[in-house]
């Protein structure tokens, strides 16, 4: 099989992937609390990126330390604690909006990430993007007013999403924290390389967020009621490292633009696994989408 297909089909099974924890999230919440499913989720994305860490980088099983510094240059671990804290943040978020609201409704508004890069990149990057970025701004703007259409209100747009759904506040509040992590990573990757980014980020993220659990009142869940974190997690570990991997072959925002198809996926199978009222979102989602698209397209 060609490579370039190869990498468009993982790319495409990243973005599987993703929706699998979109959804594994949304039904982990219906049995469990945040901060379990936060520290499961991640412990379980931490361990599996680290076995594969281990197996490409197999000088960590004898000689850790050395074998990090060899693979890391200065400002990485700055890099880290910042995008570290910033996740922990967005993903106790992200796991609150799914408790709160639809996975139909909140998980295309993800998608207002690239939106929100357009002004912390240049920022943080010194990347701008040209009119087709802004054109894409405009179609993701009019997709959030087509998520809540067609429903009791009868509007054909209804942009008062924001302030009648908590969850997609705290979904919004997520989108704007990535995309302030979003530029970090990418300087985390040029510092270390893709893997152990990503590995070194899981691990920080499920230290923290296991810390979470532990301080305060709690009592610990039943193993059964994991089930969908641990699945949520390893999901996004396997998804990411394939991403990773696609990146190698492919033009960046071709693999961006095919991961984010997980906003379509998400709403078409909330209906069907979740058991969910999408009505009209999967318009919304799409227009989103397309905004999104011509956004990585632009800044490519």
């Amino acid at each position: 099989m060609d490579l370039a297909l190869l990498a468009l089909l993982a790319a495409l099974f990243s973005a599987l992937c993703q929706s699998v924890t979109d959804l594994g999230t949304k039904a982990a919440t219906r049995v469990a609390d945040d901060r379990a499913i936060l520290a499961v989720q991640w412990g379980s994305a931490a361990l599996l990126l680290a076995i594969a860490c281990c197996v490409v980088y197999p000088g960590f099983l004898d000689a850790p330390v050395a074998t990090m510094a060899s693979v890391t240059q200065p400002g990485f671990w700055t890099l880290l604690a910042w995008s570290g804290a910033l996740n922990v943040t967005a993903y106790a978020f992200y796991i609150r909006s799914f408790r709160l609201s639809d996975a139909s409704l909140v998980a295309p508004l993800v998608l207002l990430t690239p939106v929100l890069m357009l002004v912390t990149s240049p920022i943080m990057t010194g990347e701008h993007a040209p009119p087709m970025g802004m054109l894409g701004v405009l179609l993701t703007v009019l997709g959030v007013g087509l998520l809540d259409a067609n429903r009791e209100n009868g509007k054909r747009f209804n942009f008062s999403v924001f302030a009648k759904d908590v969850g997609a506040r705290y979904m919004l509040a997520t989108a704007t924290v990535w995309s302030v992590t979003a530029n970090i990573d990418k300087l985390g990757v040029k510092a270390s390389t893709p893997l152990i980014w990503i590995a070194s980020l899981c691990s920080v993220i499920a230290l923290c967020s296991a810390a979470y659990w532990a301080v305060g009142a709690r009592k610990t869940p039943r193993l059964a009621a994991l089930r969908y974190a641990v699945m949520a997690g390893s999901a996004l570990s396997i998804g990411t490292a394939v991403q990773m991997w696609a990146l190698t072959i492919l033009f960046t925002p071709y693999v961006i633009a095919i991961k984010r198809l997980s906003a379509l996926f998400t709403v078409l199978a909330s209906s069907h696994v979740l058991k969910e009222e999408t009505g009209g979102r999967l318009f919304g989602a799409a227009v989103m989408l397309a905004g999104a698209v011509m956004i990585a397209m632009a800044r490519g």
